[in-house]
């Protein structure tokens, strides 16, 4: 997809860019840290049920709970 870009002529312009592309920036900086909070439960998660038994209450309730989030 090919997007094509407006010159940019006014100072009012370049702060509407700059101040677009700041936001963007500090949303698109913080997505590592994101991703590496949503890996580490991943981590935690995968250790807590290679534990379980199969079949186990303690298997099925976190199994429930797994489903429902």
């Amino acid at each position: 997809f090919i997007r094509k870009y407006v010159a940019i002529v006014t100072l009012e312009q370049f702060q509407r860019y700059t101040d677009n592309f700041n936001a963007e920036y500090k949303e698109y900086w913080n997505l590592p840290s994101q991703l590496e909070k949503i890996k580490k439960n991943f981590r935690q998660f995968h250790e807590q049920w290679k534990s379980l038994t199969p079949g186990s209450k303690a298997y099925q309730v976190k199994k429930d709970k797994t489903m429902k989030t």
